[in-house]
């Protein structure tokens, strides 16, 4: 794992997931600073920069490299990969290259240059990959999907049992409070559920600029006081709401493909979202959640009204949900696939990369 800082000189340092891990500087020829101050900077430590880490790459023998968000620092590796010949797969996962469910204004002549150099690019959903394509489909034979996948075995654990369960049913969200993940619509939508139950609470998780705001709309409606608004919180603190929830629901209006639903399945929970980006690839309608369009309170209010009042409903799609995660979206599943992709990006005669990944 080696990823960007403000280190000089490679520092082994353990990642926030406590993986062995790597850190370096990687100068780029701008910034924030005077462009000549930069230019300087970058003529000094880019040679130090690019020494360290081909000398890693060879010490190593490293075969393959995955760029996972292809940040514009990351340039160095692909001169890696045309200095040394190694193999490069680059992962694109939404917002390095559309930041608000929309492309870039201008692409950056780094990014392109990974794109350009990269064996294969990988989406994490068939949707994002064709959405990606649409604006680079200069990439089109060497760009597939691969799907995220969760740890099932951290969310069946039966230590992130729920010890501080509320004592009223609530709804979850986790999602950043951003305008593409649409919390505006949920808060609207939740007015119309309180009227219809008013024993339901919902509770909200994540970071994000307009929670100010969106607390806001809360007061205007109503209903603050039956919102709970978390903000960034802990990961075990995560899992015993997904495990307490009466039903967990996404609003999205862009959304590459949604592993937080993924999340919610694994700990056997209803679920309602949108039909936004690759959320399909995962919910089928009626069976293992329920869908709605985007933008539409009124019609997200009644499928979640529709999910509380029928414990049937409930049950089966939580555990259809539960199994879907175990038949197609797993750690081990998704593992499986990126170790076909680096084994056809080592090799000689690549082909068909989806037939190679197993899509």
């Amino acid at each position: 794992f080696l990823y960007p800082s403000d280190a000089t000189l490679l520092r082994v340092k353990p990642t926030k997931l406590g993986f062995p891990g790597i850190d370096l500087r990687m100068q780029l020829p701008f910034g924030d600073r005077h462009p000549v101050i930069s230019l300087l900077a970058f003529a000094f430590f880019f040679p130090i920069g690019m020494y360290q880490i081909v000398r890693l790459i060879r010490r190593h023998r490293i075969d393959v490299i995955n760029i996972h968000y292809p940040a514009d620092c990351l340039f160095y590796l692909a001169l890696c990969r045309r200095i040394l010949g190694v193999g490069l797969i680059t992962s694109v996962h939404g917002a390095d290259v559309f930041p608000n469910g929309t492309l870039r204004d201008a692409c950056s002549h780094a990014l392109r240059f990974i794109l350009a150099s990269s064996d294969l690019i990988v989406a994490p959903s068939r949707n994002f990959q064709r959405m990606f394509l649409s604006a680079f489909p200069e990439f089109e034979a060497k760009t597939a999907f691969i799907h995220n996948g969760v740890d099932l075995a951290e969310l069946d654990d039966v230590s992130t049992d729920v010890t501080d369960s509320k004592q009223a049913p609530y709804v979850f969200c986790i999602s950043a409070y951003k305008q593409q993940k649409a919390i505006d619509v949920l808060i609207r939508a939740f007015k119309l559920v309180s009227n219809a139950d008013p024993t339901v609470t919902l509770t909200i998780a994540g970071p994000g600029p307009l929670r100010g705001e969106l607390e806001q709309l809360a007061v205007s409606l109503g209903i603050r006081k039956r919102i709970e608004f978390l903000g960034m919180t802990g990961r075990d603190h995560v899992v015993r709401l997904l495990r307490g929830c009466k039903a967990f629901v996404l609003p999205s209006r862009f959304e590459t493909f949604g592993i937080v639903i993924l999340e919610a399945m694994a700990c056997k929970k209803p679920v309602v979202a949108t039909t936004a980006g690759g959320i399909p690839e995962i919910i089928e309608n009626g069976k293992n959640g329920i869908l709605v369009e985007p933008n539409d309170p009124k019609g997200l209010a009644e499928a979640i009204v529709k999910l509380l009042k029928d414990e049937s409903l409930q049950r089966n799609t939580a555990m259809n949900g539960y199994a879907t995660v175990r038949e197609r979206f797993t750690f081990e599943e998704t593992g499986l696939k990126y170790t076909r992709a680096f084994a056809a990006v080592s090799g000689t005669g690549k082909t068909d990369i989806d037939a190679l990944i197993g899509n």
